[in-house]
């Protein structure tokens, strides 16, 4: 395990990378963990190699909404600014930290490191914007679709720990909703669904199904073998579906 694990860092010149690594220190991230608040001014920022940081919008009235999820193509914490916002470890996992005060003194030096860095925050501004449009004009099971392959994009794994209810909160649908959504996809033989647990066994059959908005800000293109119509291949006693 290196900080390249982490893509951002991944394609940094010799030069650069020499510059920001040996004050790098690996550390692990526990599901729960709050690395700052809102406001906050960070003192380190974070290269996630496994570990998934939520960015949490926090209301008024206590309620928390995940409004982007941080993994190994992103950094977490700005630079010399307050946080507009929380973040909260979602996924427990391992990551680079790197103290503010090293990042603020190289980062003038360090030109390809600002452009994957502006590279990232693009990506992040369309994703954005893109889950908006797909929260108002897509069904639950899109939207739960298009959150389970973003986030396998972004850990070594084909299982994601979450219960029902952190999928609700994340969503903003009822629990029922989205346990219901959760059975479809079960029994299209995609995923088996247990408790506290997701595990992905057909991830171009969640592709096929997905819509256009998880591959909009991403750097592919939606393959030819994940637009056709598959046949999945279900979990023994449940009957193949072909998808619509």
């Amino acid at each position: 395990m290196t900080p390249r694990n982490n893509k951002l860092l991944a394609d940094l010149p010799d030069s650069e990378y020499q510059k920001l690594a040996p004050h790098m220190e690996l550390v692990s991230l526990v599901k729960g963990e709050t690395l700052f608040k809102t406001g906050d001014v960070s003192t380190h920022v974070y290269y996630p190699v496994g570990a998934i940081v939520s960015m949490m919008n926090e209301m008024s009235d206590g309620y928390s909404v995940e409004t982007y999820m941080l993994g190994n193509s992103s950094t977490v914490g700005a630079l010399n600014m307050p946080s507009f916002y929380t973040a909260y470890v979602r996924s427990s996992g391992l990551a680079y930290r790197l103290p503010m005060s090293i990042l603020q003194r190289e980062y003038p030096f360090c030109p390809v490191y600002m452009k994957n860095a502006m590279a990232a925050m693009r990506r992040m501004l369309m994703q954005l914007s893109q889950s908006i449009a797909c929260g108002k004009h897509h069904s639950v099971e899109q939207q739960l679709i298009r959150w389970i392959l973003i986030t396998l994009d972004r850990i070594s794994t084909h299982k994601i720990v979450i219960t029902h209810q952190e999928l609700s909160r994340i969503l903003g649908f009822r629990r029922e909703a989205v346990t219901l959504a959760l059975k479809r996809l079960s029994g299209l033989g995609c995923i088996t669904s247990r408790r506290g647990e997701i595990e992905v066994l057909h991830r171009q059959g969640l592709e096929a199904r997905s819509c256009d908005c998880y591959w909009i800000g991403q750097e592919k293109k939606r393959s030819v073998v994940s637009a056709a119509k598959v046949c999945m291949v279900p979990p023994t006693g449940i009957e193949p579906v072909s998808l619509p």
